[in-house]
């Protein structure tokens, strides 16, 4: 009797409370249609990619340059292209129909208008200055016709390019094209502002959800449904980072996104996630500049990745630091949409840093402060 006594007491103090089990949230709202795939590769079959190339442009261009140009067509990996050539060599201007894999990297581009033409542009810049510029035309959600200045070419400006992508596309049937807000990708709403590889499938725009009152119930219901994350922080956001930024629910976490991509916000409040602690122990040493501090009254830490290319925040709403679930908000700096700059630093700036805290610091206050 006393054996099995102390059994069950051992028992009890040993062995933890069994963690809580929410079903996993899945994106709700419904996908948009690609076009028929096969209608749109013999579209780019039967296209001449050379006529996308116009020789007016370049006259326009050309500065005074008497010098011959031709316009060679190859097929390359089973694709066409064509490149505009000076004296037989330089390559000045090319035109190509994008392999699908690279139909993500639209997502780093600037949206532009091609004269009613939707469009992506991207400037890169190398040792403070511009290097280089492509355009892509986006047919599909996978496919694209691409124009990109060629090594040869005397000016790297995303200008000239313009003018040969802006006459190019009017070459091209209104039909194969998608007008300035035309539907090219999977992503739907805010969820095209997502800096991520994925096609949108796992992305809703976040719906209003109800913030329950007290803490364990709140992290419950976040843990079950990330809409309720982004109501948590949804109004500190916008007071502080300003209305540019939307939220977005994906499974397990919430995002802010701003069309412009320089800054990214992920979120969360969850009875899923890890207590702050394990941030403040780091056995690992995963990130640096760890801090103990608080949050409108609750224990949290914040630290840094070790590249400087994050800043996060972890609270306890329940008391400790050792206590199973979290509160937490972390940014990240992005490459700005259009410009692929090799020079600019990617860290974490010391005014998002007080936005982070502020925000935090006002989503405390408002959906946690009544008593444990």
């Amino acid at each position: 009797m006393l054996i099995g006594l102390v059994a069950a007491c051992t028992d009890s103090v040993d062995t933890p409370p069994p963690r809580p089990q929410f079903p996993k949230w899945h994106p709700q709202q419904p996908r948009p249609a690609d076009r028929d795939e096969q209608a749109v590769g013999a579209a780019l079959t039967a296209l001449d990619f050379c006529e996308l190339i116009d020789l007016a442009a370049y006259d326009r261009r050309k500065a005074g340059d008497t010098r011959p140009v031709t316009r060679e067509p190859k097929v390359r990996d089973g694709r066409k292209t064509c490149t505009l050539l000076r004296d037989g060599y330089e390559a000045l201007v090319y035109v190509q129909d994008m392999d699908p894999s690279h139909a993500w990297l639209r997502n780093d581009g600037a949206v532009v208008d091609l004269g009613g033409v939707k469009a992506y542009q991207v400037e890169t810049r190398r040792d403070g200055g511009v290097s280089g510029c492509a355009i892509t035309v986006p047919v599909s959600f996978q496919r694209a016709i691409g124009f990109e200045l060629g090594p040869q070419s005397r000016s790297k400006d995303c200008g000239l390019l313009r003018d040969f992508a802006t006459a190019g596309a009017a070459k091209l049937s209104r039909d194969l094209v998608y007008p300035p807000d035309g539907q090219d990708s999977g992503r739907v709403g805010a969820c095209a502002d997502w800096v991520s590889t994925s096609k949108g499938e796992n992305c809703d725009p976040a719906v209003d959800a109800q913030v329950p009152t007290g803490a364990e119930l709140v992290l419950a219901a976040g843990a079950a449904d990330p809409n309720v994350e982004c109501a948590v922080f949804r109004e500190a956001v916008k007071k502080t980072f300003g209305p540019g930024f939307e939220p977005i629910a994906t499974p397990g976490s919430c995002y802010f996104v701003e069309p412009q991509h320089r800054l990214q916000i992920e979120a969360g409040a969850t009875a899923n996630g890890g207590a702050p602690g394990q941030w403040l122990a780091d056995p690992n040493k995963t990130y640096k500049d760890h801090h103990q501090t608080s949050f409108s009254g609750n224990p949290g830490v914040t630290f840094r990745s070790t590249d400087d290319r994050e800043f996060s925040l972890y609270v306890s709403p329940l008391g400790s630091l050792d206590a199973v679930g979290h509160v937490r908000l972390t940014i990240t700096p992005e490459r700005e949409r259009g410009i692929d700059d090799w020079d600019r630093s990617k860290a974490v700036t010391a005014v998002d840093v007080a936005k982070a805290r502020a925000v935090m610091e006002l989503a405390m206050a408002t959906h946690f402060r009544t008593a444990r």
